[in-house]
């Protein structure tokens, strides 16, 4: 692995940063959450205290098998127009009931504003029968029947049928089948295009005991009437109870009321009969908040965040109930005597909500024990302290981020700039030395003070004592030479001055001084050609040094020499396989043609007469291939390198004479001045060698 790869992965440490920071931020958020919860259940147990003191009565429970009608406090005025235009201030949807065909459907809501009771009734029917003046039956017309319960535990059923649409006057029954006009009563009846549309507007005196209604279709037979509602129209005992806000109660929780609370009295069958504040308004806005695409970013940044890092969320307790119901885990608790705290989400104003739950024992109406009658809950949200989080984890992030990037620069720049000094270090080593060990050029150390720097001055002053070994061996010969000429002078003249004054010698003895004298001459003769063959391989690399190059066609020279050799060498066969396309090179031709003829002159001495020499010379890719291949022994593997050194050869000691292995050293240096390579291998069906030359186009 690279070094900058390896201090990158290093530098990945530092988002340990953000992760330990976000652990503080989570952990600040429980202390503050618990904090505002401890908060919260004080202030519930205050309110209930202060309300023990008071003498308060709560609703009756209703009746069993009648869901009370729950009446919403409503924010506007309502204008009895049919329109549910008004009601949608309250933020309330319309409550189906249950119907016996598919013929009618009808929904409705209830709300009280002041001291009247408002009750607005949505009806589809694929057709509306309006009833006929002239008749007075009610079965031939739409209607509805409106039942209001009595203190004394009756009901009077009021009828609104109209002959048209518009206000609707709303009959009492005051006997069998008279209708007296109540006056206290408003209405109007409007249609749509899936019906029509019913508005109501009731003292809200008349409906404390109990209300019910039915929408009746249009039947010529009494006996099955088609309807929908919350009562039967037959239905002549206790009515569903209606519960609402009660003001009363509302004016004696309100004085303990905090901005941005929600508190609610609920009674024991989870209704809200009393609530004062919103939890959902605008607690805490950011300031990067106010922008569309600032606050985009933000949001995604932060939910990138808290999902890979993860994020205690709080369980969905606000269960769905009825229309002005209230249940999750901390009411139920209450109810059972028993204070507590939640943590939970709202799915209506998706919200987290954070409440305290606080039984309240008041003595209800008509009842003498002391049981737990309702529950105060105390709510608010956490939108301050999810909002004060994510500004600080957004900070977080946005610092911790920035430094890490920082780092992460800093390191990869800093290992790049390692890189490049490790990397120049090595270019430099291994240009300054070719692959034979020749020195190329000088070495030039760094001058900074660091550990690379010191290794480039080891790296200067090994390759300075390089250079002088290397020049030293390159002189060796020369220096040799000149040494060895002087006693070779003086042996070769006492020889001479022996043969000239043989006559000295006594007869007896002078033919074995002649064999003496003949193996001392041999023996200077053989260290002249060394001398020789030294001195002319050093003045050949300085002539080659010196040499102006050309370009020239390779294939003229190799195929005019080629022929030259087929005329010398009658005693083998000469075999010439070169294409006649032109190759250009860059280079002297003179040296070419020395070259093969050290090539052919060296197959000449494997091959046994009438053997087989093969001179070839082909492209291939971007180089030119030129070989001498020969019949003959195979060259040894350890020797395949070393072939084209000084003083090697693998004559035999017949053939040694005059051969002093500088005829390879000779090819491998013409094939370095054209920047070829040379190099020697045994052919593969192992009946000779094969030296091959590559030089590049």
């Amino acid at each position: 692995m690279r070094l900058r790869h390896q201090l990158f992965l290093i530098s990945l440490l530092t988002l340990l940063i953000p992760w330990a920071g976000y652990l503080f931020i989570q952990e600040l958020e429980q202390t503050l959450r618990q904090n505002q919860l401890t908060n919260l259940s004080q202030h519930a147990k205050l309110i209930t205290e202060q309300l023990a003191k008071k003498s308060i009565e709560l609703p009756e429970p209703s009746a069993k098998g009648h869901r009370p009608v729950y009446a919403f406090k409503l924010p506007a005025p309502i204008i009895l127009d049919g329109y549910f235009d008004d009601w949608r201030a309250a933020s309330q949807d319309l409550t189906p009931l249950k119907s016996a065909t598919s013929e009618l459907s009808v929904a409705y809501q209830a709300g009280v504003r002041g001291k009247h009771f408002y009750l607005f009734i949505k009806v589809a029917t694929p057709e509306t029968t309006y009833r006929n003046p002239g008749k007075r039956a009610l079965q031939n017309s739409d209607h509805l029947l409106l039942k209001l319960a009595t203190p004394q535990g009756g009901v009077i059923d009021t009828i609104a049928s109209p002959i048209a649409p518009g206000p609707v006057d709303l009959l009492a029954r005051s006997g069998t089948r008279r209708f007296i006009k109540d006056t206290s009563l408003r209405g109007y009846w409007q249609d749509t295009r899936e019906g029509y549309q019913v508005e109501l507007e009731i003292p809200l005196s008349r409906v404390k005991d109990g209300i019910g209604f039915a929408i009746v279709k249009a039947s010529v037979n009494t006996n099955q009437q088609t309807w929908s509602g919350i009562t039967p129209p037959e239905e002549r005992r206790r009515l569903p109870a209606v519960i609402h806000r009660m003001s009363a109660l509302e004016s004696l929780i309100e004085p303990y009321h905090r901005d941005f609370t929600r508190i609610s009295l609920i009674d024991n069958q989870h209704w809200v009969i009393a609530q004062i504040g919103q939890t959902n308004e605008e607690i805490y806005s950011a300031p990067w908040q106010q922008g569309e695409y600032e606050s985009l970013a933000r949001e995604i940044l932060l939910s990138l965040f808290k999902a890979v890092l993860g994020q205690q969320k709080p369980a969905d307790s606000e269960q769905q109930t009825a229309p002005g119901q209230r249940d999750n885990q901390a009411i139920r608790i209450a109810l059972k005597n028993q204070s507590t705290t939640d943590w939970f989400h709202d799915p209506v104003n998706n919200q987290a909500i954070i409440a305290a739950a606080y039984p309240i024992n008041i003595t209800s109406a008509n009842q003498n024990n002391r049981a737990v009658q309702g529950v105060i809950l105390v709510e608010q949200t956490t939108d301050a302290i999810a909002s004060l989080s994510d500004s600080a984890m957004v900070k977080l992030i946005a610092i911790s981020f920035s430094v890490v990037l920082l780092i992460v620069f800093v390191l990869l720049g800093f290992s790049s700039l390692l890189s490049w000094r490790v990397t120049r270090l090595r270019n430099q080593i291994d240009s300054s030395i070719s692959e034979d060990g020749r020195i190329r050029h000088e070495f030039l150390p760094s001058t900074t003070k660091d550990e690379l720097g010191d290794l480039s001055r080891s790296f200067a002053a090994m390759h300075q004592e390089v250079t002088h070994y290397t020049e030293y061996l390159e002189n060796f010969s020369r220096k040799l030479s000149h040494e060895l000429k002087t006693p070779l002078a003086i042996v070769r003249s006492s020889i001479e001055n022996l043969t000239l004054n043989e006559q000295l010698f006594i007869k007896e003895h002078f033919d074995e001084v002649s064999t003496y004298l003949q193996r001392a001459d041999e023996g200077t003769k053989r260290l002249s050609l060394i001398i020789q063959s030294m001195s002319e391989a050093s003045r050949l690399e300085k002539s080659i040094e010196s040499t102006e190059k050309e370009i020239f066609n390779l294939t003229d020279v190799v195929l005019s020499t080629g022929e030259a050799f087929k005329g010398l060498l009658t005693q083998h066969h000469i075999d010439i396989q070169v294409s006649p396309e032109e190759r250009p090179i860059l280079g002297a031709p003179e040296l070419i043609a020395q070259l093969m003829d050290k090539l052919v002159d060296n197959a000449k001495d494997f091959t046994q007469p009438g053997g087989k020499i093969v001179i070839s010379l082909c492209t291939k890719g971007r180089d030119y291939l030129l070989s001498v291949s020969n019949e003959g022994p195979l060259l040894p593997k350890k020797m395949q390198r070393e072939i084209f050194s000084s003083f090697i050869s693998l004559r035999d000691e017949q053939q040694k004479e005059g051969h002093m292995g500088q005829g390879l050293v000779i090819v491998k240096l013409i094939t370095e001045y054209h920047d070829g390579t040379v190099n020697a291998y045994n052919l593969k069906d192992e009946s000779g060698v094969c030296f091959e030359v590559r030089l590049p186009v």
